[in-house]
């Protein structure tokens, strides 16, 4: 591959996360949410389907967040039905979040345009492809946190 093309790669992962960002914001706004309320369901849901539940400091670390940014966010999505707060059976003294139905049937119904239409995408290339494809974007993705100064995320 050519620095040329090495160049136009990078300006199209700039791109596409910038179109990725506008897409998350115009969200958030018409439903009537901040653009982390939507980054914490998407962290909250990517733990859950991983069989884990993130505290609140877990939520606050993986997003930037101070203590009470999070807390007020917290109560955002409390507020809204999106999430429960529940103390650590195993250590009463900690919190979990979970999310509830509606957390979920809501990001569906965000999120499927995105979703259908990457698939339309992703349906042109073939499995071999799409293999390289996920490899190259999980390495992106580990760069892209070591450049943070953070390795591996919850």
């Amino acid at each position: 591959m050519t620095s040329s093309a090495r160049y136009t790669l990078v300006q199209l992962l700039q791109d596409f996360t910038q179109a990725s960002d506008r897409y998350v914001e115009s969200t958030a706004s018409e439903n009537g949410m901040h653009r982390r309320d939507l980054s914490a369901l998407s962290a909250l849901m990517k733990n859950e389907r991983s069989g884990r539940k993130l505290s609140p400091s877990q939520l606050s670390a993986l997003l930037q967040l101070s203590a009470p940014a999070t807390t007020a966010m917290l109560d955002r999505l409390e507020r809204l039905g999106y999430i429960q707060r529940q103390r650590r059976p195993e250590d009463r003294r900690g919190t979990i979040i979970n999310l509830t139905e509606k957390a979920f049937i809501e990001g569906r119904r965000m999120f499927l345009p995105l979703s259908q239409s990457l698939s339309r995408v992703i349906e042109a290339y073939d499995d071999q492809l799409i293999g390289q494809i996920n490899e190259f974007l999980h390495e992106a993705v580990a760069a892209v946190d070591t450049a943070r100064g953070q390795g591996d995320r919850p």
